[in-house]
């Protein structure tokens, strides 16, 4: 079998999951990578071996025979064109693009240049989707007239798909999924389609509904959601039965064949290896091998030995249900960029979610997260006194639990096994011994837990000289240290730091406790989403709201307006974690002030 030099566009996370794929594939090699961002493909190349990495489109065209484009949403046209049109075969990752005029001409351009042009969409591939697709159309649940399709996933508001404003949401991230057994059961060539769309803080769709009218010929559903949770489910509704796939049912594994009498249920099993990057990878090779010699030369007529007669270039309108049981054919990916391309329409002549914090050239405040974390161990005084010396800083954070004796130290973990040479809970040790274990510094040298009476003395001169401002997080909400509270609001008083002090804690009783103590003092509401926080700011009366970075799905109300949202990043790098940490510009969310641990974020 000739080996087949391929080249990856884009470093992301799809593209991730592919190339480990590749490494357990036979007759491949991963020969180039290409990324905009040179640092990244050097990276991504070193991480799985590719023989070269390239920021220029022409020379990653002259570096492979054969590519798969896995960049964003917008680029994959543009690339995929680019890499045709110099007769490179492509495998482009979903969705092909956003219009179905435009996949019709991508399909002859690979045509005319003797090319294989397939769309990733590894559901199309697998055994278990093929079968089900054949009892669909094998009449044992009569003639199909209605096919319903979930995919949900719930995401992180900070990664690509939430912050896309242009390609971004739900519809056009799962959308391909869902629409593949609608196209493949029920056709191309529908009557209407009628969208539905709730938009999340930068207006791109967190929860789609795509609603298909076939005429006489029936009807189907498409979900999809990625800030709202529901049944990832296949339905195909026929005249004697149903079929059921469950969740996750794009990665088709089994499958139940259901009657009017409840009691009679068919159930059907199917394999499904590994991430099933390879069944689209597989068809992919065999169809440009296909269309080659044995000495890999291009034959006479390639162009139609690249793919079946169901797979010949659309013409319009679009081949009629069932042309095909495995992959996707031409006309499917031109009918599905179609619904895409007119989604993203609709979408954006409905725009007007208002987005704050974005007018002007307002900075983020940024916060020192545990100190100067990915230079010197976190929560250590090294740490803190690297981070109080940076310019621009607003603020150092840090947290506060109690040993077994009653003194205040400041650590994040309960357990001191992971920043330290020991192991065991904080709360067991008396600070005698807790003071004996080690850290160890970058310089070759030690540090320790440090007591929060010294990391405030550390600290004082530098509030008092430059308004350096302290965030004290209360490390109540796995371990309730009763009291602490009162005590950590009496030795910020005995430095005299109140105005310099904001108190935080995921566990909202600690925070509505120092407002009791202390109602001037400033406290911050910590939790996983920004509706989370919002709610729980009103019930316990705070100042600001602490979500995290990937928790953004809701905006501050009126009521709250120029409230802090201080977001934190769980993903960014701490001290030995190696790596960089990603900044996102949160701006766009409302918020206002972002905790980091690297000092180029500054």
């Amino acid at each position: 079998m000739r080996r087949i030099q391929l080249g990856i566009a884009g470093t992301g996370r799809v593209a991730e999951r592919f190339a480990r794929m590749l490494l357990a594939e036979e007759g491949v090699d991963i020969s180039s990578v290409y990324n905009p961002r040179r640092e990244s493909a050097a990276a991504f190349a070193g991480r799985f071996g590719a023989g070269a990495f390239t920021d220029d489109l022409e020379v990653f065209a002259g570096q492979a025979e054969a590519f798969y484009v896995a960049a964003p949403h917008g680029a994959h046209e543009p690339i995929v064109r680019f890499l045709l049109e110099r007769g490179r075969h492509v495998l482009c990752e979903k969705p092909l693009c956003f219009s179905r005029e435009t996949a019709a001409e991508l399909f002859r351009l690979a045509s005319e240049k003797g090319a294989v042009l397939m769309e990733a969409v590894k559901t199309a591939y697998c055994p278990g989707f093929a079968a089900l697709l054949g009892m669909a159309r094998s009449g044992k649940i009569g003639r199909v007239r209605d096919v319903e399709a979930c995919f949900t996933r719930l995401t992180p508001t900070n990664l690509r798909e939430m912050r896309d404003r242009d390609f971004g949401g739900s519809f056009t991230e799962f959308g391909t999924y869902a629409l593949l057994p609608i196209v493949k059961l029920m056709g191309t060539e529908y009557r209407e389609v009628h969208f539905q769309q709730l938009p999340g803080v930068t207006g791109v769709d967190i929860y789609a509904k795509a609603v298909f009218d076939y005429g006489d010929g029936g009807m189907a559903l498409a979900k999809t959601g990625l800030g709202v949770k529901s049944e990832g489910q296949l339905v195909i509704a026929g005249t004697k039965g149903y079929i059921l796939a469950p969740s996750p049912w794009w990665l088709t594994r089994r499958f139940q064949v259901r009657y009017e009498d409840p009691g009679r249920i068919e159930e059907y099993g199917y394999p499904y290896e590994g991430s099933g990057f390879q069944y689209e990878f597989r068809a992919f090779a065999q169809k440009i091998r296909g269309g080659e010699d044995e000495a890999g030369k291009p034959q006479a007529g390639a162009a139609e030995a690249v793919g079946s007669k169901d797979e010949a270039v659309p013409g319009f309108p679009g081949e009629p249900a069932g042309a095909a049981q495995t992959g996707v054919t031409p006309a499917e990916s031109a009918a599905i960029a179609g619904i895409l391309g007119r989604f993203l329409e609709e979408r954006r002549e409905n725009a007007g979610v208002p987005v704050p914090g974005t007018s002007g050239n307002r900075k983020l405040r940024i916060w020192a997260h545990r100190g100067l974390s990915a230079a010197w161990p976190e929560n250590t005084l090294e740490a803190f006194r690297a981070a109080a010396e940076l310019p621009g800083l607003t603020g150092i954070e840090f947290d506060v639990q109690r040993t077994k004796d009653g003194r205040l130290v400041v650590i994040h973990d309960e357990d001191i096994k992971r920043t330290t040479d020991g192991a065991g809970l904080v709360k067991d040790f008396a600070w005698e011994e807790l003071a004996k274990k080690k850290i160890s510094l970058p310089d070759g040298g030690t540090a320790r837990i440090p007591l929060l009476e010294e990391v405030l003395a550390l600290l004082t001169p530098y509030c008092r000289e430059r308004g350096l401002l302290l965030n004290i997080e209360l490390k109540t909400g796995n371990v309730r240290y009763e009291g602490i509270e009162a005590e950590t609001v009496g030795m910020v008083r005995r430095f005299a730091l109140e105005p310099y002090v904001v108190y935080s804690s995921f566990l909202p009783e600690s925070v509505g406790l120092v407002k009791k103590l202390d109602p001037a003092a400033k406290t911050g509401i910590l939790a996983a989403s920004m509706e989370d926080c919002i709610r729980l700011a009103r019930q316990w009366k705070a100042d600001a709201v602490h979500p995290w970075i990937g928790g953004l799905d809701a905006r501050l109300p009126e009521d709250m307006a120029g409230m802090p949202v201080r977001a934190w990043n769980g993903e960014e790098t701490l001290y030995g974690d190696g790596g960089k940490g990603r900044k996102v510009d949160l701006r766009e969310y409302g918020v206002t002030d972002l905790f980091v641990n690297e000092a180029g974020d500054i």
